[in-house]
């Protein structure tokens, strides 16, 4: 045990101090199983849709047919879920979804599975001045190759724009990307069936995903303010 000389007693008890200790929180995850009908975070592939109550990975799981697209891109539709808003603050880590491809007409091969984080400027009904991230996953699944799961790393604490992401801009009017400010505000959380600065043949689809995640590991910080406080980290 450390002892406190008497000499400098009079000193620490005139002076006002205040010790701030930071400590790791543990990660927290949440997931989306849509059990139960739920869809926290509005997901939707925007097509005929509707959340299957068994098939999924398991149990329930967001089923869309009749797609005639490009590229799939399911995404939020809810800007204030747990899924969007402050990354930075909440301490976000990571993302995660789970695809399958019951059909398609031609082929999905060499798809990657791109996560896109939306900028909508504040302007939630005005997409001239949308922008996404994106970061390219691996290969989605083909007919026939089940439930693939898919998990990404977001860097939120990151001052500067992080190694392996790019952007798009969506709009004409789209500010220069800035990663801070995306952190600070992500809109919409999507996932594109493949690299979206690219082009496909559109194709007619049978899909659904299943446990959207997304995972949160923050800070504590502990202020000690009194000489008793204080005194006690020693002991």
């Amino acid at each position: 045990m450390i002892t406190w000389p008497t000499i400098m007693r009079p000193a620490v008890l005139t002076v006002s101090l205040v010790l701030l200790l930071v400590a790791a929180a543990p990660a927290e995850t949440f997931t989306e199983t849509f059990d139960g009908g739920s869809n926290v975070g509005g997901w939707s592939y925007f097509p005929q849709e509707q959340v299957e109550p068994a098939g999924g990975n398991p149990g329930a799981y967001l089923h869309a047919w009749g797609l005639d697209t490009y590229a799939p891109w399911p995404a939020t539709s809810d800007p204030t879920s747990i899924f969007c808003g402050d990354y930075r603050t909440a301490g976000v880590t990571g993302i995660g979804i789970d695809l399958i491809v019951h059909a398609v007409d031609f082929s999905a091969e060499g798809r990657e599975c791109t996560l896109t984080l939306r900028a909508d400027g504040g302007t939630p009904d005005d997409a001239s001045d949308d922008w996404i991230a994106y970061v390219l996953g691996e290969f989605i699944p083909e007919p026939g190759d089940g439930w693939r799961s898919f998990a990404f790393d977001v860097p939120s604490q990151s001052e500067v724009w992080p190694a392996g992401w790019q952007s798009l801009a969506l709009g004409p009017d789209a500010p220069d990307p800035d990663w801070a400010a995306l952190m600070a505000d992500v809109a919409e959380v999507g996932f594109h069936h493949g690299d979206p600065s690219m082009f496909f043949i559109f194709q007619m689809w049978d899909l659904g995903l299943d446990n959207a995640s997304i995972t949160f590991e923050g800070t504590v910080a502990v202020e000690a303010t009194s000489l008793s406080a204080i005194k006690s980290l020693f002991q």
